[in-house]
């Protein structure tokens, strides 16, 4: 099968990859960057540079569509925030190849701080939009559309309230999901904490956890969803005992980094494994490695096993790359990483 994935700068990209490779699969990249972190991969048979999908989302489109073609895609898998520009022109992708992500409709309102907390209802901390939160209370302010945690307040309102909510403060050990979906019907789903984070909001080392009340409100939403595609959330964990969803993300997370290599993504594809599944710690090994480094060394590296080196030399021309636009855009480097493909709500830059 020829596969597209798009987003390859990310780690967990380069492990699907990775998975695909390793059982046959012919995997083409494309990425807007200049040296994304999968282009060092021999995973990937080619790889695409396009334009971005933030600022240039027609052509990003047409680059892709012209991918498709050229390469006889037979599946393309969106893994990044770029997610957002394919699901907004669903329809027509899917009269070229085979979509694992929804439309749009589907997306933005998971993807939406807000909405998504509106729509799990009890099983998000109380939220309010900016004109209704309370005030005096010890509150979690948040942007609608943010990640990594790079923008959250917390007790203290941002000046300009526009475009924020408020959630209660919720207390506990946090930890973190991802399924893989196809029609609703969750083909595989891992929990997993993060014993080291390279930002507040950005794990760099993941130990695998169950979560069996966790599972049910997965499959649960998934199902309420007829969901197809990467679908992860947030939680905490409260004194109780009882977990609070925070946040989801509906695309690849790192949580495709602890399920074992014995879990065949082909057959995902097809069908769903035994819940839960067979799972593994793992780590990005230089981030961790300055960020906690008691932590190095305690699981395996993602980014540089041995029968594909290339990508650990090859992070640190990513990183340079992220360094630069961080700097360009007077950013932090977190930012960077998602600057030129992160969306925002439609025509929100």
């Amino acid at each position: 099968m020829n596969i597209l994935l798009t987003g390859t700068r990310a780690p967990a990209t380069l492990d699907l990859a990775r998975r695909l490779w390793r059982e046959g699969h012919r995997v083409i990249g494309a990425d807007s960057l200049k040296h994304p972190l999968g282009s060092f991969s021999k995973a990937f048979a080619a790889h695409h540079r396009i334009p971005s999908a933030r600022f240039d989302r027609a052509g990003f489109g047409e680059a892709l569509l012209r991918i498709i073609g050229e390469e006889r895609v037979d599946l393309l898998w969106p893994t990044c925030e770029e997610i957002f520009a394919i699901a907004s022109r669903h329809a027509e992708f899917a009269q070229h190849t085979r979509l694992m992500c929804d439309p749009i409709e589907v997306l933005e309102p998971l993807h939406h701080k807000l909405k998504f907390a509106q729509f799990v209802g009890t099983a998000a901390p109380e939220s309010w939009s900016e004109d209704v939160a309370p005030s005096g209370n010890e509150l979690v302010w948040k942007p609608f559309y943010s990640r990594f945690a790079s923008r959250t307040r917390m007790g203290k309102p941002p000046r300009n309230r526009s475009g924020w909510m408020a959630q209660e403060l919720i207390t506990g050990e946090e930890f973190s999901s991802w399924a893989l979906c196809q029609d609703g019907e969750v083909r595989a789903l891992t929990f997993y904490e993060c014993p080291a984070r390279a930002a507040p909001g950005a794990g760099c080392a993941f130990d695998p956890i169950w979560d069996e009340s966790a599972a049910e409100f997965v499959i649960g939403t998934a199902r309420r969803l007829n969901f197809t595609g990467s679908l992860a959330f947030d939680f905490i964990r409260d004194r109780s005992g009882r977990f609070h969803v925070i946040e989801c993300n509906p695309r690849l997370t790192s949580g495709i980094h602890v399920l074992d290599k014995s879990v065949s993504m082909t057959g995902l594809l097809e069908r769903a494994t035994t819940l839960p599944p067979e799972m593994v710690p793992a780590q990005l090994r230089l981030p961790t490695l300055f960020s906690r480094p008691l932590v190095t060394w305690t699981s395996p590296d993602v980014i540089g096993p041995p029968d594909d080196s290339g990508p650990r030399a090859g992070q640190v021309r990513s990183f340079l790359e992220f360094a630069g636009i961080a700097l360009k855009e007077r950013i932090s480097l977190t930012a960077a990483t998602t600057f030129d493909l992160e969306y925002n709500g439609d025509g929100v830059h």
